[in-house]
């Protein structure tokens, strides 16, 4: 969610103006700009919202208006770092020593309420939108069965990587829960391609569940991958739920096969693919392995909670992507520290940052 992004970046500007040993805000400053964090911190619970909604739902609109939500608060968050600016650098212009600046923010009272007034508009827009969803049709088995490789690093999570790996080979499930862009799907890829995986199972089927796959749609997306002759039947698409368990059946008996089950949102299709699998394979070994976004955990298959990034993981991963291997220049050092810190420690928006910034000059003035 970028809107989130953008709020959470604008409430620590707003923060650090309020915060600052150096800067003193004359009259009224702190009472404007205090209103404008509070609906930061109000639009990110409406935006969270989102996440609560039915899994199976076209989101196009309220994707779209977020990113309208995104650029009004950038707008906002850039005329306010240019005011604060502008009067800061004339005091240092004629006092070179000078350890506080004075600040007033009265004349942007009129931009703080017409902005304020229009993030409400914009709110109550979301919310009509998210009703007004529409179903969302299911994706085609080639798009849920490609695996997609592995483009990303993976970051501060070598201890998780460790133990669900080793948990897969001693014969556990697991599941892999957290935000959406956290690193869930990079770690299962990286988990999925390891050698000692491969080497382990005779059989391996990646399945992207997203908010809408019925039961058949599963058995289909396995079958397909653990039999490639399977692919003439599944054309024909009116084969019943229990012709296909049996040919999985017939497939996995005395196998080692090990399923990722990637982006579940609801449980009841995934956990009935599990049980009806667990109690027609009695000679072999099917292990699972599932991510999802959704705060509740699949108990049964363990569970492990990936959280955002720290200082120094963001740092890293962020240099990494921008400068490879060799990280950022000791230049640069202090400017890739504040903008991994706008990015609140969440993979996918570092990595995001980091492919537009790879792009442009690597400059301290850039």
């Amino acid at each position: 969610m970028a809107a989130f992004g953008a709020a959470a970046s604008l409430k620590n500007t707003i923060l650090r103006i309020l915060q600052s040993s150096r800067i003193s805000l004359v009259s009224h400053s702190p009472q404007i700009l205090q209103p404008v964090y509070y609906e930061m911190d109000r639009l990110q619970k409406v935006l969270l919202e989102l996440d609560e909604t039915s899994c199976s739902k076209i989101r196009t609109e309220v994707n779209a208006l977020d990113e309208v939500i995104k650029e009004a608060v950038w707008e906002f968050e850039d005329l306010l770092e240019s005011h604060i600016l502008h009067q800061i650098l004339p005091q240092l212009e004629s006092e070179r020593d000078n350890l506080s600046f004075s600040v007033d923010v009265q004349s942007l009272q009129h931009h703080v309420d017409c902005f304020v007034e229009m993030v409400k508009m914009m709110e109550e827009e979301y919310f009509i939108e998210m009703g007004n969803m529409a179903e969302e049709e299911g994706e085609p088995i080639s798009s849920r069965i490609d695996f997609g490789g592995i483009n990303s690093k993976m970051v501060g999570l070598s201890d998780e990587f460790q133990n669900v790996r080793d948990g897969l080979l001693e014969g556990k499930d697991d599941s892999i829960i957290g935000m959406a862009g956290v690193g869930k799907t990079t770690l299962a890829k990286h988990i999925f391609e390891d050698p000692s995986i491969r080497s382990h199972f005779d059989f391996r089927a990646w399945v992207k569940v997203g908010r809408k796959c019925e039961f058949n749609g599963l058995l289909r997306c396995v079958l397909a991958q653990v039999d490639p002759n399977a692919y003439r039947m599944l054309a024909q698409g009116d084969d019943d739920d229990e012709e296909l368990v049996g040919l999985l059946k017939e497939k996995l008996q005395d196998k080692k096969c090990l399923i990722v089950l990637d982006d579940v949102w609801e449980e009841q299709a995934a956990n009935r693919l599990i049980n009806c699998l667990r109690e027609k394979n009695t000679l072999g070994g099917i292990q699972f392995l599932l991510t999802s976004r959704q705060r509740k955990t699949f108990k049964q298959h363990g569970g492990i909670r990936l959280n955002l990034l720290n200082k120094e993981d963001s740092k890293k991963l962020l240099g990494e992507k921008v400068f490879s291997e060799d990280g950022f220049p000791r230049q640069l050092e202090e400017l890739v520290e504040k903008i991994a810190e706008k990015c609140e420690g969440l993979p996918l928006m570092i990595v995001t940052v980091a492919e537009l910034l790879s792009k442009a000059d690597n400059t301290p003035e850039y």
